[in-house]
Formats: C-alpha cells, structure tokens, sequence
C-alpha cells in the first residue's frame, strides 16, 4: 500500500529541464562556449557541484563555472517570471488525487534550495507538499537513495510504503534503491531499459499514476 509520494522537481513536477537547456546554450554562446544538448543530458538529476566537474571536464579548469551558472539562473528565471512555471502534464490532477485520498507528498530534489524555493513558490503548488528536501541540504547525492529517504521520515513514512516519481537516470537507480516503488514519468532523456526493468512503471504522464495507485492500493 502506497501510503507517501515523493516527486524530483526538475522534468518531472516541472517541463523546466527544457527551460535549463535553452537557459545554458545561451550562456555558452554568450561566454564563446558550445554548450551541447549532449552535454546537458550528463547533467541531468545531478547535483550542482557533479555538474562543475561535468563543465571543468568538458571545458577545462579555466571554465568559469560559477559565473556561468548565475548567468543561467538569471535567464532561467527570467523565462519563468515572463511565461510562468510550465507544468507536466497531469500534475494538478494528482496533486489533488493525492490530497483527496490524503497521501501525503513530498519533493525531494537535486535543485539547490535557493532557486528550488523560487520555483515552487513561483508555481503555486507548494501547499500541496509536506516536506521539501534539496540537493544541497544533502550529502549524498542520486544516484544514492538518502534524499528519497529523508523525504520519507519527514513526512512520516517508512521509504518502503513511498512511491518515487522520477524523470532522470540518476533519479530513477535512487528511487529503485530506496526500496519502495517508483516510477519512471519521460522527459527530455530516455532511462535505459536495464534500469527501467527493475522500476514499478513507466508512464507517459503524471495523470496516469492515479490509474497505478488504485490498482496497486
């Protein structure tokens, strides 16, 4: 029985990962870099510091990682402040699935919590979370399962009665080896199969899961 959620934030509450990507190529071609959707795609679900040693192997150490990633944020935000933040399809269908049937949910992130909380407040859906947990906050990050563990105590669950709800590689082996179940929900990067075969379900939106919670209940 399915008793907490626990969602990553980037591609899966959010089609930001697509934001992120146009955010950083420009950047590089403001910096004289080319920022590739290759490159882009090793980074997704990681962590901030993962990512600058990503940059400072593909670029060298000479790479201003810092100043390119303000600059990023920057442009980031400034598409969200002018369109909105863009959901996924299905998520406000869940969300209030979820507090009908009143399983409680959580986010549980690699996003650093400065710009995390930007986002979320600037989504409007925060009030349908009970605990937030950043990648920053966290010393081991995905593909390690704490974060998802972490989320689970804080809103009184043990990871094992948690569904995780994952878009990335890193994301979903962390859900997996959390030990309760979890869900692959596609974005920008395809999973493997041999990851995905040891996942819950795949599924093409958010709204689906409602179906797989009232099978599996």
């Amino acid at each position: 029985m399915i008793r907490g959620v626990i969602f990553d934030m980037d591609g899966t509450l959010f089609d930001t990962e697509r934001l992120y990507t146009i955010a950083w190529k420009q950047v590089g071609e403001e910096m004289g870099y080319s920022i590739t959707t290759e490159l882009l795609n090793q980074c997704r679900g990681k962590t901030a510091a993962i990512i600058r040693g990503i940059f400072e192997d593909t670029f060298g150490k000479e790479f201003r990682y810092e100043e390119a990633r303000q600059r990023k944020d920057e442009i980031f935000m400034e598409m969200l402040a002018r369109d909105g933040v863009p959901q996924k399809k299905g998520l406000m269908e869940l969300l209030s699935y979820l507090e009908e049937k009143k399983i409680p949910a959580a986010v549980a992130t690699s996003t650093r919590q400065s710009r995390g909380e930007k986002v979320l407040q600037m989504s409007g859906i925060a009030e349908y979370f009970a605990a937030f947990i950043y990648g920053d906050t966290q010393k081991a990050s995905k593909p390690k399962p704490d974060i998802f563990w972490n989320a689970a105590k804080a809103i009184g669950r043990d990871p094992k009665e948690c569904l995780v709800v994952e878009d990335s590689t890193p994301g979903v082996l962390a859900g997996i080896a959390a030990g309760g179940e979890t869900i692959y929900i596609h974005d920008m990067v395809d999973v493997p199969e041999d990851v995905l075969e040891h996942a819950s379900a795949s599924l093409e939106d958010l709204g689906q899961i409602i179906e797989w919670l009232e099978i599996v209940k």
